[in-house]
This record gives C-alpha cells, structure tokens and sequence, in this order.
C-alpha cells in the first residue's frame, strides 16, 4: 500500500474509473486523518497475494493507517483509536444507517468524492469490506461503508448487501463461528477470518473480511451525479469509541460511471 504514488484525482480517473476519457469527471475531493492532523487513510495498493479476491491493484480507503492493512495480521489497531490519531465522522453516513435502522456515532471517516456525468444508464463497482472489528468485537460494532449517490435532491445508498437493502455493516456480515455471543447476519458474504491459526499467512492486517461483491444502480445520462464514498469506524454510544479500524478495497476499473455498456 502506498499513500503518496497517487492524487485523488489520479486514483479515480487512473486507478477507479480508469477510461475515464469516455464520462465527464469533476471536483475530485478526498477527506482523511491528515485533513486533521492524524494518520492518512487512503493508498493505492497492489495485490500479490492469490488468496485475497480484491485484484491486482486499486484503491484503499479506511479508517486508520492505510499503510498498515497489508498482512500478516498483527492483532494490534492500525492507529485509528490512539489519542494522536484519532478525527471526525461523517453526517452523511449516519443518517444512510439511520434511514436502515442504525444508529451509528461516527469517528474516523474517510471520504473520497466527485461530480460525474453519465453517458449510459449503467453504474457499479466491486468491493471488500474488513475490519478489525470481527471476532471480539463483531456483535456490537457498526463500523460502515457507503456510496451515497446523488442527482438533484435525491440521495441513495448503493452500497448495501446483495439482494438486500442493508447497508454494509460489521453487524450485517458476520459469522458466528467467530463468537456466539450473537447470531450470524449474512454468512454468504463473510468471507475469511484472518484471526487465530490464519493470522501469520493473512493477506491483510484486518481480522476479518467479506467476499468481494459487486453494488450496481441505474443512472439517466447525461445528468449530473455526485458520488461520496465513505467509511468510518462506530464511535459507540458516546461517540469515544474507534480503536479498531476498517478498510474497503475497490478494485482497479471496476467502477463504472455510465463509460461502460
């Protein structure tokens, strides 16, 4: 993982997008730890391992040091929860979760953003969702991820579990095989537990991680969208809460902004 190969406007058009000639792609903004003077969470990474599902290469965006999510997996925080490295939340989550249900104080939120114009009705991406979370800390922890898209006054959600309206959630995939303490929520999407026996050979520094899975949406073209692509970690009841990071990997070219068929 690399923090500084690439400007946010490079990971969407050069890395995201790619192709990003045939759509119309404006205002690229990112917001992480350094925006406040912590630790940075977002990095191009590059995939060696044939066990991890997430492709060769693409973008990471968590809610710690991005630099630290390749394996083995240490058991230790990525330092998103010290007291140096810690930062805000995000409004546009929380009120995603709240619309589901959930109810969510945010911290750590790491946003990567950007206007775009489609030329086709056609909109997804392919993601992976990890957290730290998984395992101990699975049965109460809403650490999230959320692509809120928008056109005019009308904000959506594409990121949810498949086939379902659920956002995506520690709470809404997990497995009980790794504490009973709760129910499953969503097995078919959790994917490998990199805890115990399997954290010498993890491919990341994350506990657990779902499958990748693919979010699609249909857009009208030749209207303006924004997009908000944001994580954060679940602050708790108080909000003080976020020593233990999550992270999403978007893998490179998969996300089509209305440029593919």
């Amino acid at each position: 993982v690399n923090s500084n190969s690439h400007t946010p406007t490079q990971l969407v058009n050069n890395v995201l997008v790619q192709n990003s000639c045939l759509v119309q792609i404006s205002n690229v903004s990112a917001s992480t730890g350094t925006n406040f003077g912590s630790v940075n969470g977002i990095g191009y990474y590059q995939n060696t391992n044939s066990s991890f599902p997430a492709t060769s290469s693409g973008v990471l965006l968590t809610t710690g040091q991005a630099v630290l999510s390749p394996g083995p997996n240490s058991g230790t925080p990525l330092n998103g929860g010290n007291s140096s490295a810690t930062w805000g939340g995000d409004a546009g989550l929380e009120a995603a979760l709240a619309s589901a249900g959930i109810t969510m104080i945010s911290k750590n939120a790491t946003v990567l953003e950007f206007d775009f114009v489609p030329n086709t009705s056609n909109f997804g991406f392919d993601f992976l969702f990890a957290s730290e979370e998984y395992g101990l800390f699975q049965c109460e922890s809403n650490d999230a991820f959320a692509v809120l898209l928008t056109q005019g006054s009308t904000t959506q959600n594409v990121a949810v579990v498949p086939s379902t309206t659920l956002p995506i959630t520690v709470g809404n995939i997990r497995n009980n095989l790794y504490n009973s303490n709760c129910p499953s929520a969503n097995p078919a999407y959790f994917g490998v537990f990199n805890g115990g026996g399997n954290a010498a050979t993890s491919a990341t520094n994350y506990n657990g991680q779902t499958v990748l899975m693919h979010a699609s949406a249909t857009v009208t073209p030749n209207l303006p969208y924004h997009i908000r692509i944001v994580i954060a970690d679940d602050g708790g009841v108080d909000g003080t809460d976020g020593d233990y990071d999550s992270a999403v990997f978007l893998p490179a070219g998969s996300l089509n902004l209305g440029q593919k068929i």
